[in-house]
């Protein structure tokens, strides 16, 4: 295992930046060229074949500025895999719960007015009311799950729906 290592480190030191040759060396125990480790060691099988990936869906306006913005203020030498700014996450987050507490108040305001105590419509408005009152936090985190389930919903419905050419043409016959 070590001599593997060890070959594996020797083919990536040929290739590196002078300086960092110079470095490595200095750090690690002596390391014999690529070809002399691969003589004295046993070559591993070939990884098996993994099927390619998909290839990557082109970003849109607001991620091409976000990826912009990424790179433009990572320090050098750093990841390029950062998390997201703590001022764009506060942001978005203030965001949802401003529109979620608007669309409740909206909802409240188009309710039925003359509808009865076990009306289930009027429940539902009642209950988002109180949840906005108790917990904006989870209110926030519900319609962003009702939003998703409603946006499933009509994208399946849309799925679904037949192409109107071939009916006409199969009803012609």
């Amino acid at each position: 295992m070590h001599a593997h290592y060890l070959a594996a480190l020797a083919r990536r030191l040929e290739a590196a930046p002078e300086a960092v040759q110079r470095l490595l060396r200095a750090k690690l125990p002596v390391v014999a060229p690529a070809e002399e480790l691969a003589q004295d060691t046993v070559a591993p099988a070939a990884p098996p074949r993994r099927p390619r990936a998909p290839p990557p869906k082109p970003l849109t306006p607001l991620g091409r500025l976000h990826q912009h913005i990424a790179t433009a203020t990572q320090a050098p030498g750093t990841a390029a895999g950062r998390p997201e700014l703590r001022s764009a996450q506060a942001f978005r987050e203030t965001w949802s719960r401003l529109c979620a507490e608007d669309e409740v108040v909206q909802a409240v305001q188009r309710g039925p007015e003359n509808a009865g105590p076990l009306n289930s419509h009027m429940l539902v408005l009642r209950t988002l009311g109180l949840l906005r009152e108790l917990s904006p936090d989870y209110l926030r985190r519900f319609m962003a799950h009702a939003d998703t389930l409603l946006w499933l919903e009509q994208a399946s419905a849309q799925l679904k729906q037949p192409a109107g050419k071939p009916k006409a043409a199969r009803q012609k016959k």
